[in-house]
């Protein structure tokens, strides 16, 4: 009878591991994705208002309107740069959770080399066994077919 894989247990939590973490990655990705949205989404915001504000100036604005608009913009820009920074803060998240995601895989995968050459040697133990029975049952059918005679 072929033995388990002694490392069986080890080999099924890496998977549950890595398969958590490729969940997390994906979750991840779409938080960069939503980051990186609402980014380009301020600055096309920023790029309207710009042109508004040129717009407007080229016909002539008043002092207080035209103050705000530039308050505005700083404002505008700050945002910016603080979304920019929550981009770079969720491509570095996910960057992290890819390497802890490769490597679970290279734990996994050198766990599943060790299951296979396992597997290797109970097939050969086993092939080894089948020839031995079928040899000995070949040699009784011989001796019993001689009449018991070994010469």
């Amino acid at each position: 009878m072929a033995q388990p894989f002694p490392l069986q247990s080890l080999l099924d939590h890496a998977r549950h591991r890595m398969d958590a973490g490729e969940r997390l990655l994906r979750i991840l990705k779409r938080r960069v994705e939503a980051a990186q949205q609402r980014l380009q989404e301020l600055r096309e915001y920023k790029l309207d208002y710009q042109q508004r504000l040129t717009g407007g100036g080229a016909r002539g604005m008043d002092i207080h309107l035209l103050r705000d608009f530039h308050v505005f913009l700083g404002k505008l820009d700050t945002a910016i740069a603080h979304q920019a920074g929550e981009v770079d803060k969720a491509e570095g998240n996910w960057r992290t959770a890819l390497d802890n995601w490769l490597a679970l895989r290279r734990k996994v995968k050198a766990y599943e080399t060790l299951a296979t050459r396992h597997q290797h040697r109970e097939n050969a133990r086993q092939e080894k066994r089948e020839q031995r029975l079928t040899d000995e049952t070949a040699l009784r059918r011989h001796l019993h077919r001689d009449g018991g005679s070994m010469i």
